[in-house]
């Protein structure tokens, strides 16, 4: 039997790019965590995964992966306020509000609008969600697969929105200052 990506029998439905973004943002990562720390011989072919320029694919990647995950928040609503911890006020705001930081985070890093902030913002709220949301659910019913299942990826979502983060050059104030009255520092 053929197997066809869901992307491609159900495009309409925001939870296939929900699912589909999460795997992205696992494999931005996981491809910035190979770039940097693979120890290649010069003449590797898989030097061509490991080079500044495939780096900066890897957070573009991840960026407009982060866009279908926002909007999987506001689509899904309801099963987002389902998440979201009882004794939170405001339960769908909460839900919109993290499905537009989620977005805010894809632009941020996409457009070069405080990247580094964006991402590091992505993954300090998937780490919120990850002690919210599953950490009570795991003590709830520490025997129960799902809530551990849910930890780990969100925990491992988390985890890799932070090595993007973490290679995101940082440049400081006199830099910025200079480049832009064209100036030399």
């Amino acid at each position: 039997m053929l197997n066809v990506p869901a992307l491609v029998v159900a495009p309409k439905l925001e939870a296939v790019w929900l699912g589909f973004g999460e795997l992205a943002v696992l494999l931005a990562g996981g491809w910035v965590l190979f770039a940097r720390l693979a120890d290649l011989p010069e003449r590797s072919w898989l030097s061509v995964v490991t080079s500044e320029n495939s780096i900066y694919a890897a957070r573009m990647f991840f960026a407009i992966w982060l866009i279908p995950i926002g909007l999987s928040h506001i689509f899904y609503v309801q099963a987002t306020v389902d998440l979201v911890p009882a004794w939170l006020p405001y339960r769908a705001g909460w839900a919109y509000l993290t499905g537009a930081g989620h977005i805010s985070a894809g632009l941020g890093v996409l457009f070069f609008i405080f990247p580094r902030v964006a991402a590091f913002a992505e993954g300090a709220m998937i780490g919120v969600f990850t002690l919210l949301v599953w950490g009570p659910a795991i003590v709830k019913a520490p025997h129960q697969r799902l809530p551990w299942t849910a930890f780990f990826i969100s925990w491992a979502i988390a985890a890799a929105a932070w090595v993007v983060a973490q290679n995101i050059a940082a440049k400081p104030a006199a830099d910025k200052l200079a480049s832009r009255k064209g100036a030399v520092v």
